[in-house]
């Protein structure tokens, strides 16, 4: 016989139970639906492949190393076991006498018994039970390291039962509708959101951390409405829109800025030892490694932000595609710097430039980072100017002008290795010619050869010896 602590609800034709087991409990007695149903026809299948890799790499390692654990409900199935529920009479307590006509408390609060023959298995939530039934078996190697105490953790289990008397057929009907349902209309957080919100990321808190102490980026009132980012879904941006950029686009600056080679080779420290960028921001480092990363990013974007003083320019000034040849010089700018494109080659390029430039790039310091990205703000950035030019700002049919979507990665590589060989790098004629060919096939609409002599030209004329 199994007791449980329980709530009884009914939502449509259900009725359920929410109880509280504890971990060792599930572990013990819950099942995948693999182990109760032996026929794995289409028809009949009811859960999705377990994802073993994720499993073990993810979730195992996140119930072994994060303190903060916690689980949403579990949703399982019972089959048989005759559950039957048992009331807790409330009101009979005199410190709720005045809820003696409410019978929702009466009918609500309870014990779940089960006889003993029933089957549980996971209908939502298999694969962390699959990482709790790991954790808690010592024999598994990679339970080793798991908090002691981890198998007397409570958990909430949400117990979806048959209704009286109903046919093995219509119960899996229901039971597929349930899982289908459960899956279809559960939806991610958006990635703004999520950069808001995390604690554990480095480089979410850190991105969160520039919005409100950097002076270039901090703005009077909170922090979702910064004047300087935009903090909405999404890292596109309208030519009228007064922000620098996107909350989603600075986080990926961030997190190109920080990456060094040393770091993408060899892993970032935190209080464990070294560990590859996905793992690293899956786990809070210590407030002294984030105050040391946040004093080398300040670092980073006060020497581009000295070194490119456009970018201190109004922003709904800096993105006017419908500029005139005549009126490039004028007050307004279709710069380059101030789309999320552009934005994310420059931080590329910064990196490089750090990396190659650096005596030591484990250790900057503001005099050095401001040398090692010198020249940077002596390049042409004009969106309407060569090498930009119908490479990162296309014409349409209609011959307006839009920045491009096709082959997007790939055209801003293709542009950091531009500004890298405009900044002195040294590339031989073979180099040189297959870096011309790369920028010229990649011209929307397509250049003609005098056409195309001309722009480079323009774009050669920029270059630092």
């Amino acid at each position: 016989m199994n007791l449980y602590p329980s709530i009884c609800f009914s939502m449509g034709d259900w009725t359920y139970y929410v109880v509280k087991m504890t971990m060792r409990e599930l572990a013990d007695n819950v099942k995948f639906a693999s182990q109760v149903y032996e026929d794995r026809t289409l028809d009949e299948a009811i859960q999705r492949v377990l994802n073993e890799p994720r499993v073990k790499k993810e979730i195992v390692t996140y119930l072994k190393r994060q303190p903060f654990r916690f689980f949403s409900s579990i949703v399982v199935a019972a089959v048989e076991g005759d559950p039957t529920f048992y009331p807790v009479e409330i009101t009979d307590d005199p410190r709720f006498a005045v809820f003696r006509d409410d019978r929702r408390l009466n009918d609500a609060f309870g014990v779940l018994r089960f006889d003993g023959e029933q089957n549980y298995y996971a209908l939502d939530g298999q694969h962390r039970l699959a990482a709790i039934k790991t954790v808690l078996d010592t024999s598994d190697p990679l339970s080793e390291g798991a908090p002691p105490e981890i198998g007397r953790d409570e958990i909430s289990v949400i117990v979806v039962v048959p209704k009286p008397g109903e046919s093995g057929e219509s119960f899996m009907q229901r039971y597929r509708r349930l899982f289908s349902n459960l899956n279809r209309y559960a939806k991610p957080m958006d990635q703004a959101t999520n950069i808001i919100m995390d604690e554990d990321d480095a480089f979410a808190i850190l991105t969160r951390r520039l919005i409100t102490d950097h002076d270039f980026f901090k703005s009077p009132g909170r922090q979702r409405e910064s004047r300087k980012i935009k903090t909405d879904r999404g890292k596109n941006l309208r030519t009228t829109d007064a922000y620098f950029t996107s909350i989603e686009t600075l986080y990926d600056l961030n997190r190109s800025l920080l990456t060094s080679r040393e770091r993408q080779n060899h892993g970032w420290t935190n209080d464990l030892g070294s560990e590859k960028t996905d793992e690293f921001i899956r786990f809070r480092p210590d407030d002294d490694i984030l105050d040391n990363l946040y004093d080398e990013l300040a670092i980073y974007w006060d020497g581009i932000l000295a070194e490119i003083p456009d970018l201190q320019a109004d922003p709904t000034t800096m993105r006017v595609h419908s500029l005139k040849d005549d009126e490039l010089e004028g007050d307004s700018h279709d710069h380059i710097l101030f789309w999320p494109i552009g934005q994310e080659m420059l931080a590329s390029v910064v990196r490089d430039l750090l990396d190659d430039r650096l005596v030591d790039p484990g250790n900057p310091d503001p005099t050095s980072v401001r040398e090692a990205i010198e020249g940077l703000g002596s390049l042409d950035w004009e969106l309407h100017r060569p090498p930009w030019r119908h490479f990162f700002l296309v014409q349409d049919e209609t011959g307006g002008w839009r920045m491009r979507s096709e082959e997007r990665t790939a055209v801003r590589r293709l542009g950091g290795r531009i500004v890298l060989w405009l900044l002195g790098e040294e590339l031989d004629s073979e180099q040189l010619d297959d870096l011309r060919q790369q920028w010229a096939i990649r011209l929307v609409p397509n250049q003609n050869l005098q056409a195309e002599d001309r722009m480079w030209e323009q774009t050669e004329s920029q270059r630092i010896s």
